[in-house]
This record gives C-alpha cells, sequence and structure tokens, in this order.
C-alpha cells in the first residue's frame, strides 16, 4: 500500500511539473496560437500613434519620428550584439509613444 501511495503522489508531482512547464514556455513565446504565423512577432504594446520608432541602422539601434526614413538620432548599440528577440522587434520597429518610453527602451537595450 505505501508503494502505490508514493507512485501515485510521484504522477501527481510529474504531471504539474509538466503543467507549469507548458504554462512557462507558453509565456516565453507568447501564447503564439494558430493567428499568429510561425516566425512572427507581436509587440504587444504595439501602437499605431506612436511618436517614435526603434529601427535598425548602420548596424545600430536609431531613433526615427513615426513614418520618417532618416534617423532623428542614432546610437552607439550595435543590433548585432542584442538577442534574437530584440534583433526582430527592431527589424519590424519598436514603437514609442513618448521621449521618456524611448529613453527607457534604449537603457534595456544598451545593458
Amino acid at each position: 500500500m505505501k508503494t502505490w501511495i508514493k507512485l501515485a503522489g510521484t504522477g501527481v508531482t510529474a504531471l504539474a511539473a509538466l503543467c507549469c512547464a507548458a504554462a512557462a514556455i507558453g509565456g516565453i513565446t507568447g501564447g503564439a496560437g494558430s493567428d499568429v504565423e510561425a516566425g512572427e512577432l507581436v509587440y504587444p504594446g504595439y501602437d499605431e500613434d506612436a511618436e517614435f520608432i526603434l529601427r535598425e541602422y548602420d548596424g545600430c539601434v536609431a531613433v526615427f519620428a513615426a513614418g520618417g526614413h532618416t534617423p532623428l538620432s542614432t546610437t552607439d548599440i550595435q543590433v548585432r550584439t542584442l538577442r534574437a528577440a530584440d534583433r526582430q522587434l527592431l527589424h519590424s520597429g519598436l514603437p514609442c509613444e513618448d521621449r521618456d518610453e524611448v529613453l527607457t527602451l534604449l537603457e534595456d537595450l544598451g545593458s
């Protein structure tokens, strides 16, 4: 009887670990389901009325006016040193509502 209780406890623990792992993976991938194409990253705070956009320019992170084609300023943050997810976000354009958000994101990318 004791062996049966130990086996049941181990099974419950394994099931709980599996559920936790699935939840963690879902959180990392953003819960991407069938409505998101494979490889597509969606910025959760995307705002079409953004004042600024962070994008890559000559291999570095640059600040653009929304809809602008030339950078307002460039940084010394090299895109190749960033994580793949950050590089993808910069490739599609990272919207910022105001200067404070620009400074916060640049600080995060630079660290």
